[in-house]
């Protein structure tokens, strides 16, 4: 006759603990078991029970570098309540280099799976959002994560294994699909800005010969502009009076797009008085059309009356004044 007996077979411990059975990723959280352990960052936290009650809300990672940037675990062991993680852990990935991607506008694209070990059978959970899903990291958005890693029914149950001695080790991966340096520009408009006025002696006018001349450079809140005549003018209207141009001189390159709008005034002082032959304007400057003026600024008429005191000694004074301009601030 055969005995009965009711000792334990000689397997391991390990093989009574029945691994938890999830089901697919209704929650749009994909779990699944691997040999294969975090490949960037791990951390084990010990004395769990301490943690949970005295940590608070949440514990911060040392920080651990990945794809050029500078991240950190945030845990939250009674979950995040303000993400929906009641009754859960959440776990969160962090940008830590802020303060440098702030002042530059970068973005930071990444892919990122977390890990929990498996104490019992040596192997990890892990767990990532379902789908080929990138998160865009910034400034104003730098956690990202799941605030329904694991319910605490699971987590705290022992014969699980990702709790056990009051120990627990969590991980993370993380894959930089693209840094981006999104181009920051700032647009604003400048009234009297600075070096707004320039005054241009052109001597020896009569003997000006060419079809145009033009003034040295000036610069106003950090744009560069020349003037432009015509001394017999530009184009059949000008019927040989004088033509003045404002001229924006653009250091980009032929199919740059930049533009920088302007209200200015361009003048021929009266030597003679105090009245000037003034004319304003407000034009947009782009690098396909840099120069907007008069055709006839003045008539040719008034240049050879002497009395009007617009060529004084064979000399005609021109005088430039940007009113208002735009600035555009960028950085790269």
């Amino acid at each position: 006759m055969k005995k009965s007996c009711n000792c334990k077979s000689s397997e391991s411990e390990q093989d009574y603990f029945s691994p938890p059975v999830f089901n697919g990723p209704a929650d749009g959280i994909l779990r699944s078991t691997t040999q294969i352990g975090p490949a960037h960052f791990s951390v084990k936290l010990e004395s769990y029970s301490k943690l949970y009650e005295r940590i608070g809300e949440k514990y911060e990672s040392g920080i651990f570098e990945q794809g050029g940037h500078k991240w950190r675990l945030c845990f939250y062991p009674k979950g995040n309540s303000k993400t929906g993680g009641d009754g859960h852990i959440s776990l969160y990935l962090q940008l830590a280099d802020t303060l440098t991607l702030a002042s530059c506008g970068w973005e930071v694209l990444a892919k990122f799976e977390f890990f929990i070990l498996d104490q019992h059978r040596g192997n990890y959970l892990n767990i990532k959002e379902s789908g080929e899903t990138r998160r865009c990291f910034q400034h104003t958005k730098t956690e990202w994560g799941l605030a329904k890693l694991l319910s605490l029914e699971i987590f705290n149950d022992v014969s699980n294994g990702y709790l056990v001695g009051d120990c627990c080790i969590l991980g993370a991966e993380v894959y930089v699909t693209k840094n981006t340096g999104r181009m920051q520009e700032c647009f604003s408009f400048i009234d009297e800005p600075i070096g707004n006025s320039y005054t241009w002696e052109i001597e020896k006018f009569s003997t000006l010969d060419k079809n145009y001349y033009e003034s040295q450079p000036f610069i106003a809140q950090g744009n560069t502009w020349k003037l432009r005549i015509h001394p017999k003018g530009d184009r059949l209207q000008a019927k040989g009076g004088l033509s003045a141009f404002l001229h924006w001189v653009h250091d980009g390159g032929p199919l740059s797009d930049d533009k920088v709008y302007a209200e200015y005034k361009l003048s021929v002082k009266n030597q003679l008085g105090h009245n000037l032959q003034e004319n304003t304007g407000k034009r947009w400057f782009s690098t396909s059309t840099n120069c907007w003026g008069w055709c006839e600024f003045i008539s040719r008429d008034n240049l050879k009356d002497s009395s009007k005191g617009f060529v004084v000694e064979d000399r005609l004074i021109l005088e430039a004044e940007i009113v208002l301009t735009s600035t555009t601030k960028r950085l790269p």
